[in-house]
């Protein structure tokens, strides 16, 4: 927390007094670009109870999936009518939280002698 302090500093008011501007760097802007960095982009579908198996671009980094997309390579319904892309659902949106849950089975279950 006391990191994240040196991005709220005063700044010097502009002459109209409605800005601000801050002399020196942007030092904020790196660690929202490294939010979105990735080594890897990897095509794939959500299984876990899915019937659709929409298409999904994941994008890796470091072995860890930092965020996902739609992908949206679907044929079109042509140019009089609205797009209706992407065809992802929330269900899948949510996949990647399961990946890392605690609660995830990871091997299958052995029956009790």
């Amino acid at each position: 927390l006391l990191r994240a302090g040196r991005f709220f500093r005063p700044g010097t008011p502009a002459p109209d007094l409605h800005s601000i501007g801050l002399v020196g760097g942007r030092e904020s802007d790196a660690f929202y670009r490294d939010r979105w960095s990735h080594d890897k982009v990897v095509t794939s579908t959500h299984g876990v109870n899915c019937t659709g198996s929409c298409r999904w671009n994941v994008y890796v980094k470091d072995g860890i999936i930092t965020w996902e997309t739609q992908a949206t390579d679907y044929p079109s319904v042509g140019p009089d009518r609205p797009e209706y892309e992407p065809r992802g659902c929330p269900r899948g949106a949510a996949f990647s939280w399961y990946t890392y849950s605690p609660t995830r089975v990871r091997y299958p279950y052995v029956r009790g002698v």
